[in-house]
């Protein structure tokens, strides 16, 4: 495999990984991240059997941020360091949304963030519910993004950034 084809592979694979985890935002949950409220038209279309997706967009944001992430490596090694990074921030930030974490975290960021940098990290915390499920799809998630990292690595042909 060519060091290029290794590139375009993990960018689709990264951006249909954010893709599915926008739409199960956008179709299936009721209170999608600040962010996408403006393409949200109506209410969401699944809303009734948003358990269906469970905690695919824990797995699915993981993934292709781990790999667009590892992308911007000049190595392997360095490409897998960022994955491990972005995994563990992310399994940090799922693990704060504990309701003994999320209520002082929540008073503590509402004294010291402007409104609207409020409006749209703050439901993240004072909506958010933690699931260890979701913290496993974020693990599984990462795992995922290493293993293509390494088996789409173009290192013997050069730098990951092509």
């Amino acid at each position: 495999m060519t060091g290029k084809t290794a590139s375009i592979l993990r960018f689709g694979i990264a951006m249909l990984s954010l893709a599915a985890a926008i739409a199960v935002y956008l179709l299936a949950r009721a209170f999608p991240p600040e962010l996408l409220a403006a393409w949200r038209s109506t209410g969401p279309a699944l809303a009734g059997h948003a358990e269906i997706f469970g905690s695919a967009p824990s797995l699915f944001y993981t993934l292709a941020l781990g790999l667009l992430l590892g992308a911007c490596a000049s190595s392997l090694a360095r490409a897998r360091l960022h994955c491990l990074a972005w995994t563990g921030l992310a399994s940090i930030l799922e693990i704060s949304q504990r309701a003994e974490i999320a209520k002082p975290l929540s008073a503590l960021l509402h004294n010291h963030l402007s409104a609207s940098a409020w409006h749209v990290v703050g439901p993240y915390w004072t909506r958010g519910i933690f699931d260890p499920l979701d913290l496993l799809a974020t693990l599984v998630g990462g795992a995922i993004a290493l293993l293509l990292l390494g088996h789409l690595s173009n290192e013997k042909s050069g730098p990951m950034v092509s």
